[in-house]
């Protein structure tokens, strides 16, 4: 009976133990689909500048202990000129009534989320505070505030043709309204795209007011306008008529402002990526074995189907290992002029659209402005990148990889700036060396997309007879005059030979 009870104990504790683990991975929530993150910890402290805003502080993802008072007044004020645009419509109600429905899937995009307030026994505002349920209404207010200011925002700058505002201290200063399209593209800098979309079709969608307001997509696309890269016009790609609708579906579905900069810098059509190319290259070499086996073998008896199927030979592998190395690894831009590579300039605005002619030995490449805004700009799209998208698909991480790879040198810089491929405006050509190391400093890439372009370019680096041409160029024919002197040299110098010889045979005579 005392066995009984004691095995009827450890049966309710194992139940208990069950029903306990059950109701705690019930309780556990899905994977939570984070589209706004918080720069890593590393990354903020070695080098915050590029990362923080210099106007305005938008969203509830940061911790910091100091917000602007005075630049929180000017999105109240924003936002109070938003809800008098449309009280005939829409009440502030309505929109509180819409981000509160909507409020679960806003923070689920956030990787942490701060409210703001204001600090009584420090006289100055805050975000430091984590949101707690509790805190609902704060995350509310402090997001509609931030949304109506960029509605308003977007709103007065297409109207800034034909209407004057008075008294607006964000247009009224040159310049002001450059940092804040800056600060609107920061990773963490950000609103839910959804969230302000609906915000807009609340408030104009059949609004007799506004009758011939463009869709949000299109008002958005139009202020950060400045950062489309593209040779198509930005009208074009928004029209119901383009040739690429998976394009205008891209920036439909962007998650916010930075995955909008994004996808502007992408050409509609992509080529293969890196793994597409790998695979090819891989599938051509070993069928490339698999015949030169069957030839070889053909008088021995052999079986070159092993080799087809293995794969593994010494020869095999040593041709794949030498072929990911190739890809993974790329000269200076240095040394590939002085082994023959001429380096061009490509028309295009699209800067991806890298090509290397191996017939005639020209790396194309796109005109890439440097500026003080370069690091900001590429910094946070690398950063998004790697936070969210997978790899095969991080296009601004691939390019900086390849362009950190051929800026190592002041020399580099030079030589790219001499054909026309960087525009430097920095001054100083160490710091676009320096610029394009920190940028590169963080970049993890298991793939690249330009490793078909590395192979070719390290390829044509190692045929000796390219480097000898690249030299008597670069030397003796530089310049027409050099060239000039280059040939009355060598014409003084076979009719000084053929006088020698002529003399010999005088003598000999």
């Amino acid at each position: 009976m005392e066995n009984g009870s004691c095995s009827s104990r450890i049966i309710s504790t194992d139940q208990e133990l069950a029903e306990a683990i059950k109701s705690r991975l019930h309780s556990v929530k899905v994977a939570p689909n984070y589209c706004i993150f918080r720069i890593p910890t590393k990354l903020r402290r070695e080098n915050k500048a590029p990362y923080w805003p210099q106007y305005v502080r938008i969203g509830p993802v940061v911790c910091c202990d100091h917000v602007s008072r005075h630049k929180e007044e000017q999105k109240k004020r924003y936002l109070a000129s938003f809800l008098r645009r449309v009280e005939h419509r829409t009440q502030v109600e309505d929109f509180i009534g819409l981000i509160k429905r909507s409020l679960t899937e806003i923070r689920g995009c956030y990787e942490k989320t701060y409210y703001r307030y204001w600090d009584d026994s420090n006289g100055k505002l805050r975000q430091d505070k984590p949101v707690s349920e509790s805190d609902s209404l704060l995350l509310v207010e402090m997001i509609l505030v931030d949304a109506g200011f960029i509605l308003e925002l977007f709103l007065r700058y297409y109207y800034s043709k034909v209407l004057i505002y008075r008294d607006d201290v964000i247009f009224a200063k040159a310049g002001t309204i450059n940092e804040i399209r800056q600060d609107l593209m920061l990773l963490e800098n950000q609103l839910p795209f959804f969230l302000l979309r609906n915000m807009y079709q609340l408030a104009f969608s059949g609004n007799p007011d506004y009758p011939d307001l463009p869709p949000f997509l299109n008002l958005t696309c139009h202020f950060f306008s400045h950062y489309y890269n593209q040779d198509k016009t930005i009208k074009d790609v928004l029209s119901e008529n383009n040739p690429h609708p998976e394009y205008r579906s891209k920036l439909v579905k962007a998650k916010h402002f930075t995955d909008l900069v994004r996808t502007f810098q992408q050409p509609p059509c992509l080529k293969h990526s890196k793994n597409e190319e790998s695979q090819r290259w891989k599938w051509i070499i070993t069928v490339k074995q698999y015949f030169t086996g069957l030839i070889s073998r053909k008088f021995k008896g052999n079986e070159p189907e092993k080799l087809l199927e293995e794969g593994k030979g010494n020869e095999h592998e040593k041709m794949l290992e030498e072929e990911e190395m190739q890809g993974e690894y790329l000269y200076s831009a240095v040394l590939l002029c002085e082994a023959g590579v001429n380096f061009k300039v490509n028309l295009g605005k699209c800067l991806f659209d890298i090509e290397f002619d191996e017939s005639e030995g020209e790396l194309r490449i796109p005109p890439l402005r440097v500026d003080n805004s370069t690091e900001l700009f590429y910094g946070n799209l690398m950063l998004w990148e790697q936070c969210y998208y997978p790899k095969g698909n991080t296009f601004i991480c691939d390019y900086i990889f390849l362009m950190a790879y051929l800026i190592k040198s002041v020399g580099d810089v030079d030589l790219l700036v001499r054909r026309r491929i960087i525009v430097n405006q920095l001054g100083n050509p160490e710091a676009i060396v320096a610029l394009f190391n920190r940028l590169y400093k963080h970049v993890r890439l298991e793939e690249n997309r330009y490793s078909a372009l590395f192979k070719k370019l390290n390829k044509y680096y190692g045929v000796r007879r390219h480097g000898w041409i690249a030299i008597l160029k670069l030397q003796y024919f530089s310049t027409p005059w050099t060239g000039v002197a280059t040939l009355a040299a060598i014409i003084l110098l076979v009719l000084t030979l053929i006088q020698t010889i002529g003399t010999v045979i005088s003598l000999l005579l």
